[in-house]
């Protein structure tokens, strides 16, 4: 499946009216008239990335912004309202490995109607592993024969005169 590196930023949004306030007042006939407003407070500045997986990038797009929510609770138990939500997704491109281009071409035979697809697929992959682990070796091998080679032209041009 796609994934794609998510940027989201956004603003929370809080009202606080304060409540039960009272004075400890050292004085004789306090009366006390206080009233306080309620203030909407917007703090800016949230921002979070992460790798969502995804069939494509709208989705992509709509899974980031679900992430967020539309609440937050905050360590002194303030409930915070989210807004200003803002989301870009980028595709991340992998490369392409045999590993991948298996799965891939496993899942889209799976797919089929007719089994020997499938079938196929697997045979063609297993004879692909099979020919690279023996080009692995030849190359191991290749490599092994050519530092004895530097090796030995090494040692005759010590021992012989000039």
């Amino acid at each position: 499946m796609p994934r794609f590196n998510a940027e989201i930023s956004f603003d929370l949004v809080t009202t606080i009216e304060p409540e039960g306030i009272r004075f400890d007042i050292d004085a004789e006939e306090v009366e006390d008239s206080s009233y306080f407003q309620a203030e909407e407070i917007t703090s800016s500045g949230g921002s979070i990335t992460c790798v969502i997986e995804a069939d494509d990038e709208s989705t992509a797009e709509r899974m980031a912004e679900e992430l967020i929510g539309s609440e937050v609770e905050d360590y002194n138990s303030l409930t915070w309202g989210v807004e200003n939500v803002s989301v870009s997704v980028e595709a991340i491109e992998e490369p392409m490995t045999m590993e991948r281009a298996e799965a891939i071409l496993i899942g889209l035979a799976e797919g089929q109607s007719d089994p020997a697809v499938k079938e196929a697929v697997e045979f063609v992959f297993d004879r692909l592993t099979a020919m690279d682990a023996r080009l692995s070796e030849a190359t191991q091998r290749i490599d092994g024969l050519v530092e004895r080679v530097r090796l030995a032209e090494t040692t005759t041009t010590e021992t012989v005169p000039a």
